[in-house]
């Protein structure tokens, strides 16, 4: 009898996953989901979903994406991290 390891090795895992997916059971792959950030105008502070600032009343500006807010010269919100 083998015994297995606790950890698995990177070869080990490669060969699992190569298993799942020639047998057709490889998970599917959902779409990724678009993120609105706001933006307050006031600090120049751009916040992500669930965030207690997100919905602040000074926010006025509303993101695509984490490079739009940089670009805009928004700086990420300490709290959440976008």
């Amino acid at each position: 009898m083998v015994k297995l390891r606790k950890r698995m090795t990177p070869l080990l895992g490669a060969v699992m996953l190569a298993a799942v997916l020639l047998a057709g059971n490889a998970p599917a792959v959902e779409p990724v989901a678009t993120t609105e950030y706001h933006g307050n105008v006031k600090s120049h502070v751009f916040h992500r979903p669930g965030c207690r600032y997100y919905s602040c009343k000074s926010y006025t500006i509303v993101f695509t994406s984490r490079e739009q807010a940089l670009a805009a010269g928004y700086r990420p919100c300490k709290v959440c991290q976008p």
